[in-house]
C-alpha cells in the first residue's frame, strides 16, 4: 500500500498552518504519508502527474471544497488501472462535502477517516461548456447560486462558513432573474428562474442542506429549479438550512443523469464554489471514477 500524498492549499483558509498539524495527525495515527504544500494549479497538477508516474494512487486533498475540486480536476487529467483514492482534510473556510459523511470541520477528526483500507466508489460531475469542461464531487449551480459563490470568494476569510450568506447579500440586488430552458431524464422545464443546482451531494454554501435526498453512488445528479422572487430569498434560504425546502412552491425537483440548461441571458456556473463559465451548460455524471476515503 503505498502513502499518501497530501497535497495542502497554502491559500486556503487555515494556509500554511495547516501543514504541521497534518503531519502531527498523521504521525499520531500512524498513517504512512508525505505533506506537500502546492501553490497554484500548476504546480499541483506536475505533482499530481508526477505521482501518478510513480504508480501513486493515494492522495489527500487539505483545504476547502475549492480545493477538493481542483484535485479532482488534477486527478482525473490521467488514466488509471483502478479510480485513484481521495482522502479529504478541511482546512478552508468551510468543507461542505465532509458534511455528507457526518466528518466533523477538524483537521484532526477527519484524520481518522484515512486509517484503514475501506475505500467507497462514487460518482463525479461533469460540467461542460464553451469555456471547456470540470468535474466536480459535490455541488454546482448556475444563476443567482453561482453569482453569491463568486461574491463571497472576495469576502475576507474570518466570517467562515459565513462567507457564502454575505456573498448572497452583496450579489443578490444586482443579479436578474430570466427565462431558462431544462432538459433532465426527458423531462423539462421552461420559465423564469433565479438558480439551478445540479446536486451530488448534500450540502452546499457553508452548511445548507441544499439536497437532502441526493445520492453519490446512484448515478443521478439532484436537480433543483430555484422561481423564488428576490423577496422570497430570505425564507427558502431558511428552510434550505435543514433541508425542508424541497416542499416550497419556489422549487422544482428533477433527477437525472444527463441535464442541459438554456438561459435567456449569460448565467455565471461555479463547480464546488469555483466560478467557471456561463451558461449554456451540459453537466453529466460518472460513476465510481473516483475512490473516496471516508
Amino acid at each position: 500500500m503505498t502513502p499518501w500524498l497530501a497535497l495542502v492549499n497554502p491559500y486556503a483558509a487555515q494556509g500554511r498552518r495547516a501543514t504541521p498539524r497534518v503531519e502531527a495527525a498523521l504521525q499520531k495515527r500512524g498513517i504512512s504519508g508525505d505533506v506537500l504544500e502546492v501553490d497554484g494549479i500548476a504546480t499541483l497538477k506536475d505533482t499530481v502527474a508526477m505521482a501518478a508516474s510513480a504508480e501513486r494512487n493515494r492522495f489527500v486533498a487539505v483545504g476547502g471544497d475549492g480545493t477538493v475540486n481542483a484535485v479532482l480536476n488534477a486527478l482525473l487529467e490521467h488514466e488509471w488501472q483502478e479510480p485513484p483514492i481521495l482522502g479529504v482534510l478541511p482546512a478552508g473556510t468551510g468543507c461542505d462535502l465532509l458534511r455528507t459523511f457526518g466528518i466533523g470541520n477538524r483537521i484532526e477528526s477527519a484524520a481518522d477517516s484515512l486509517a484503514g483500507e475501506t475505500t467507497y466508489p462514487v460518482d463525479v460531475g461533469l460540467a461542460i461548456g464553451e469555456w471547456g469542461r470540470r468535474f466536480f464531487l459535490n455541488v454546482s449551480s448556475a444563476g443567482a447560486t453561482a453569482a453569491a459563490a463568486l461574491a463571497s470568494i472576495r469576502l475576507p476569510g474570518w466570517l467562515g462558513t459565513l462567507r457564502y450568506v454575505g456573498g448572497v447579500a452583496g450579489s443578490l440586488p444586482r443579479f436578474r432573474r430570466c427565462d431558462i430552458s431544462l432538459e433532465a431524464g426527458g423531462r423539462s422545464f421552461t420559465g423564469e428562474s433565479l438558480a439551478v443546482v445540479f446536486a451530488n451531494g448534500q450540502f452546499f454554501g457553508g452548511g445548507f442542506n441544499i439536497a437532502p435526498r441526493a445520492s453519490m453512488v446512484d448515478q443521478l445528479l439532484d436537480v433543483q429549479v430555484i422561481t423564488a422572487r428576490k423577496r422570497e430569498v430570505g425564507r427558502l434560504m431558511s428552510k434550505a438550512r435543514g433541508g425542508h425546502h424541497l416542499s416550497d412552491r419556489a422549487v422544482r425537483r428533477f433527477v437525472a443523469s444527463e441535464v442541459r440548461l438554456e438561459t435567456d441571458e449569460p448565467w455565471p456556473v461555479e463547480t464546488d464554489g469555483e466560478p467557471i463559465g456561463t451558461t449554456p451548460v451540459l453537466l453529466r455524471t460518472q460513476a465510481g471514477r473516483i475512490r473516496l476515503k471516508i
